[in-house]
């Protein structure tokens, strides 16, 4: 997929979060998500001069789709707020709910766990979850929260400075002496 343009990817079925927020400041909640689902949008100088007849049915079932996952990540209650001003673990569910407005078959999720406490955390975990069962989105999470990994991944690959150094199920990845070493360090393995 190197050197696709991104809008080429996202109609291939991949959507993505990033580690550092890439929301739109100024907007709200809703705006947010509905750029999610820019490559459903067919705009046009004909939609647009013949909206009623044309853009109207496009875009009541763009919004929709939207607000179907306004209610799934339960953001209804900010989807009218800037995102500027909402905490960073409700910017996080944002950034989760416009990713999944595309309809992805496959999501990568860049360390969706940054600067959020334990509760946010488990929020988290239960919606990518509920969004890998209930919409059948396989996802490939980066993160480095161990007790995010364990918890709810099937499986697991460590690296080392981009080298893999352990793979499989994630109980027995953490167990690998190379992993131990690399992420814990040879004193505490050691005691």
């Amino acid at each position: 997929m190197t050197g696709l343009a991104p809008h080429y990817i996202a109609t291939l079925g991949v959507a993505r979060t990033f580690q550092n927020l890439a929301l739109f400041n100024g907007m709200s909640v809703l705006d947010n998500i509905l750029l999610g689902r820019h490559i459903h949008m067919k705009p046009s100088v004909a939609r647009t001069a013949l909206y009623w007849w044309l853009g109207r049915r496009d875009e009541t079932a763009n919004r929709a789709a939207v607000e179907e996952v306004i209610e799934f990540l339960q953001l209804e209650g900010v989807r009218d707020e800037l995102v500027d001003v909402i905490p960073i673990g409700l910017k996080k569910r944002v950034e989760l709910a416009r990713a999944l407005a595309a309809e992805p078959s496959f999501l990568v999720l860049d360390e969706p766990m940054a600067g959020m406490n334990q509760e946010e955390k488990e929020y988290m975990a239960r919606f990518i979850l509920d969004a890998r069962d209930e919409r059948g989105v396989t996802v490939l999470l980066i993160e480095h929260h161990m007790d995010v990994i364990t918890g709810i991944c099937d499986r697991m690959l460590a690296l080392n400075y981009g080298a893999m150094i352990g793979s499989g199920i994630p109980a027995d990845v953490i167990a690998d002496p190379r992993v131990v070493e690399a992420y814990i360090g040879g004193a505490h393995g050691a005691h």
